[in-house]
């Protein structure tokens, strides 16, 4: 047992230390790149801790952090409309996991559903809130086949070929460095 918890505490503190690199770089449409200061390690790993499930953190969780806030916390973006670490919209995230009908007669510009939405965006400033509900949507993504980058675009969008290929690119970094990190490279 004391073997298994060693173990896992080294692949935690690397990964954590990989998530603190990628919160370093930014990546310039030319594939060029800028380092800055990291993301705040306390904040890093909060997020390693929630996104941490029964087959380790899931890279994509990541990736989509990575893409939506660098892996820093974010209060609102997109003028207030979309919330937390990962950028989702309290529009669509309270009827499409939190009403027991979904959509079904959700009107999103009704008064009565103004404050279920504010109410929804400061609960996915919450990262465990957050994290969880990306998980759900990850898994619905998986059900249809899509990639993850229909976060950005919607279930029924196009992906954008910039946002696809970083979100690519940092699903394979993070994937590669929780290979490393079980391997105990």
């Amino acid at each position: 047992m004391t073997i298994l918890v060693l173990a896992l505490s080294l692949s935690f503190q690397c990964m954590l230390n990989s998530l603190e690199v990628a919160s370093r770089v930014e990546i310039k449409r030319d594939w060029s790149h800028v380092t800055t200061s990291s993301a705040s390690k306390k904040h890093l790993r909060k997020l390693l801790t929630h996104a941490w499930g029964e087959e380790g953190p899931d890279s994509r969780v990541f990736a989509l952090s990575w893409l939506e806030s660098r892996l820093r916390p974010v209060r609102t973006g997109d003028r207030g409309k979309a919330c937390g670490v990962f950028q989702i919209h309290a529009r669509y995230s309270y009827p499409l996991f939190r009403r027991k009908r979904g959509f079904n007669g959700w009107e999103e510009k009704a008064e009565e559903s103004k404050p279920l939405i504010q109410r929804e965006c400061r609960k996915l400033l919450n990262l465990k809130y957050s994290v969880d509900t990306m998980r759900r949507l990850l898994s619905m993504m998986d059900k249809r086949d899509l990639h993850a980058c229909h976060h950005n675009s919607g279930f029924y969008g196009k992906c954008n070929t910039w946002y696809k290929e970083r979100a690519s690119f940092w699903i394979s970094f993070f994937s590669i460095s929780k290979w490393m990190c079980e391997k105990g490279e």
